[in-house]
């Protein structure tokens, strides 16, 4: 479990980063705008959101654990 919590965020940053890169090339191509802001949005929710409630999530756990 302990190995899982730490993995989780950085899977959530790599996940996003790839998804918000995704989203610049969609935006470079310039054929699908409403994917652009599926990729984007959905990236930076991963990266600016998700990543540092795993983070507390974690703590809170390994707060409770030891």
């Amino acid at each position: 479990m302990g190995g899982l919590v730490i993995i989780l965020p950085f899977m959530s940053i790599m996940i996003g980063l790839y998804l918000i890169t995704l989203g610049l090339w969609e935006l470079r191509e310039g054929v699908n705008r409403n994917q652009y802001i599926k990729y984007m949005f959905t990236g930076l929710f991963l990266l600016l959101i998700l990543t540092p409630l795993l983070g507390l999530i974690g703590n809170f756990l390994n707060f409770h654990l030891n």
